[in-house]
């Protein structure tokens, strides 16, 4: 299964609604988590990670061309609403910070590892 279809999926389970299901909110997830098109789920992580990254993760990995100007619609979008969600945390740094930095909480990345086992066997 596509890793967009994976996320997507994963995102519906824990009750995002549709607006947060969108391309660029899996893309989001896929960054945080770290995951590239051919690996697998359990390989997740939860470093921290500015907006700038997940931009340059999804240009790079997944062939989009995302803009730096861009970052406001990946924080209004997606990570407003993963926050509020508890799916992500932030460092509490001041917004404007450079070194204000998100990640996927513990709880998600939890989720995230046990979401691919289920997509996988659904697959067979």
């Amino acid at each position: 299964m596509d890793k967009i279809l994976e996320a997507r999926s994963f995102l519906q389970s824990v009750g995002m609604p549709k607006q947060q299901q969108a391309d660029i909110c899996c893309y989001v997830l896929l960054a945080m988590a770290g995951i590239k098109p051919t690996m697998n789920w359990s390989e997740s992580t939860n470093e921290w990670i500015r907006i700038h990254d997940i931009i340059q993760f999804s240009n790079t990995n997944y062939g989009t061309t995302y803009a730096e100007n861009s970052r406001e619609t990946f924080r209004k979008q997606a990570l407003h609403r993963f926050r509020t969600a508890a799916l992500v945390e932030d460092n509490g740094k001041p917004t404007n910070s450079p070194n204000y930095r998100y990640r996927l909480t513990d709880e998600t990345l939890d989720l995230l590892k046990k979401m691919k086992t289920e997509i996988v066997s659904s697959d067979l």
